[in-house]
């Protein structure tokens, strides 16, 4: 691939004003795409999904209300802030999460981004009102391909909610974030989704916990289509913890499958992992929960649980626990399930005078509700809890 061909392929994509070292970077992906794999989620074929292929696009144009930013942090669309922001992009954006292109689906969403948001909280901010970040657009195209970086400050707290609109366009989503948590700092990260049915998404979020940074993350995936998803946390400072709680629903002939990990970098880390799954219909529903602890990391907890239940007989499943472990002075464990509905538990709210279908959703608010006890703004509670009532009614 020539040089000339490069350019043809990304002008299209450019954000207006692009500084060139952002442009360097699209490059550099592009390259890296025609020579490095898809990414591996055991158990799930995702090949037919047709994920990383270019769409048809529009120019990518600037929208003027992009910038939300308030006297207490800058909240705005990445365009925006690769002009407005752009040492502060260019000072995080690649550079402690991700910081190579490991895959072909990684590679493709930089090469091609469209969207995204840039949301920085300056030092020692604390917040005691949630942020809201719905999906912020810099383009009209069909399908998005996004970038979200997130850089939590030193001495930071801070409660986020990245909510999910289900109206969107069938098609491809490739959405990549990145989360950057400074030294003592403190963040509640809710990641709700729920992608529309026709469509096929690829989700790469990771995040990087500093030095005594504490890391609560809850996510709802209630999507509709089918997703590969990649969720990390890498605990690279000494008493860091991040605590990663995912409850999933499938319906329909949908696929979610989901490589869940905490990599162990720092000793006296922290590392939880604990999914629930519930399985309707036809669908199918893949936990891959990954606990790593890296040689020189003692005095670490690696502890996880993936759990998944099943309402269906065409229904199918996997939990799968992998720890690695390359350190003697640690504590790790894992628990895994996959079963059916507990029919003496069902049996009982029967006999209580519920209808056999309303017992049976009252056991599985049961089962995967919890994580939104975990939630402590009421707010963002009642709003994962409604989207988890839209999933089990229209998964019925």
């Amino acid at each position: 691939m020539d040089g000339t061909t490069i350019e043809s392929q990304l002008t299209p994509f450019l954000f207006p004003n692009e500084p060139d070292w952002f442009t360097d970077i699209r490059r550099e992906a592009l390259k890296n795409r025609r020579i490095t794999k898809d990414p591996r989620f055991a158990k799930v074929n995702y090949i037919n999904w047709n994920l990383g292929e270019l769409p048809e696009v529009n120019q990518v144009t600037q929208l003027d209300n992009d910038d939300q930013s308030t006297k207490d942090y800058i909240l705005c669309s990445l365009s925006v802030a690769l002009t407005k922001y752009e040492n502060l992009v260019k000072k995080y954006f690649m550079q402690q999460t991700l910081t190579k292109f490991s895959d072909r689906l990684i590679s493709f969403s930089t090469a091609f981004v469209n969207s995204g948001n840039f949301l920085y909280i300056p030092e020692n901010t604390k917040l005691t009102t949630p942020i809201f970040m719905n999906h912020i657009a810099d383009s009209a195209q069909n399908e998005e391909i996004s970038h979200n970086l997130i850089v939590i400050g030193e001495g930071a707290q801070v409660t986020i909610c990245l909510e999910n609109e289900q109206a969107q366009a069938s098609g491809k989503i490739h959405r990549i974030s990145e989360i950057i948590l400074a030294p003592n700092s403190h963040l509640n990260l809710i990641n709700v989704d729920a992608f529309a049915a026709d469509t096929d998404v690829y989700v790469n979020r990771q995040a990087s916990v500093g030095e005594n940074a504490k890391l609560d993350w809850s996510i709802g995936s209630f999507s509709d289509g089918n997703v590969v998803a990649e969720m990390n946390a890498e605990l690279v400072g000494r008493h860091a913890q991040a605590t990663i709680n995912n409850g999933a629903i499938t319906s329909g002939k949908q696929t979610q499958g989901m490589n869940t990990r905490v990599t162990n970098f720092a000793p006296h880390s922290i590392g939880k992992i604990s999914q629930r799954g519930v399985i309707l219909d036809q669908s199918r529903l893949v936990f891959n929960g990954i606990g790593k602890i890296i040689h020189g990391a003692h005095g670490t907890i690696a502890q996880q649980e993936n759990r998944v239940l099943m309402l269906s007989d065409q229904a199918s499943g996997d939990a799968n626990p992998i720890l690695l472990i390359d350190e003697n002075d640690v504590v790790a464990g894992h628990a895994a399930s996959v079963g059916r509905l507990d029919k003496k538990q069902l049996y009982y709210l029967m006999s209580r005078g519920l209808p056999k279908e309303a017992a049976k959703k009252l056991v599985v608010r049961g089962f995967i509700g919890t994580f939104a006890k975990e939630i402590t703004d009421q707010r963002v509670r009642e709003n994962f809890q409604k989207i988890l009532e839209r999933k089990l009614t229209d998964g019925e």
